[in-house]
Order: structure tokens, then C-alpha cells, then sequence
């Protein structure tokens, strides 16, 4: 990921510590590596709460599968020259996403 925006929103979080950049500089990750370590993390984080007092199995075993993803935590997601392509990786899994 990458925190580069060309934009110095008013309401943004990040202070306009930020770089700032109008064209793609930077190495460019594959999309379907990108959901894979995604969901793959996300898996992993999950299974490290088994056993904390109070886990509902039902619902443990159901949030191993991800739904959702938000793309716009982290810099801006739509300068990523490969957004298309991880807007269907994420969709071909039935994952919702949202900026």
C-alpha cells in the first residue's frame, strides 16, 4: 500500500504528512497477492481469538469468511494503476467493497 494522494483534503487525517504524487512512482504489487495475504491475514488474526472466554463458535467459525473490504484507509485507492483488477479479485470472492 501506499499513503501517496494528490489531494490535501481539509478533513483528511493524516496531517499532509503524506507524499504527494499525480502519477504512479512506485512498485506496484500484484492485485490477487494483494487479497490473498489480505483474506489470508485476516484468517490468521481470527484464529488467534479461539479459546478467549466468551467467543460464540457459530460466530468465530463464521468470520472466517470476509464480506467486506474498505479501500480508502490507507492513501488513495484509486491512483493504484491495478484498482480494476483488485475490484474483481475481491469481487470474483463475494467480498463487498467500498472507498
Amino acid at each position: 500500500p501506499s499513503l501517496a494522494c494528490a489531494n490535501k483534503c481539509v478533513f483528511c487525517w493524516r496531517h499532509h504528512k503524506n507524499p504527494v504524487g499525480r502519477e504512479w512512482r512506485w512498485k506496484t504489487d500484484d492485485p490477487k497477492m494483494i487479497v490473498e495475504a489480505a483474506v489470508n491475514t485476516h484468517v490468521d488474526m481470527i484464529k488467534e481469538t479461539r479459546g478467549i472466554p466468551g467467543i460464540q463458535m457459530d460466530r468465530w467459525q463464521e468470520a472466517h469468511t470476509v464480506r467486506h473490504c474498505a479501500l480508502s484507509l490507507v492513501g488513495e485507492p484509486i491512483m493504484y494503476p491495478q484498482i480494476n483488477e483488485l475490484l474483481g479479485e475481491l469481487h470474483e470472492r463475494k467480498i463487498s467493497t467500498f472507498l
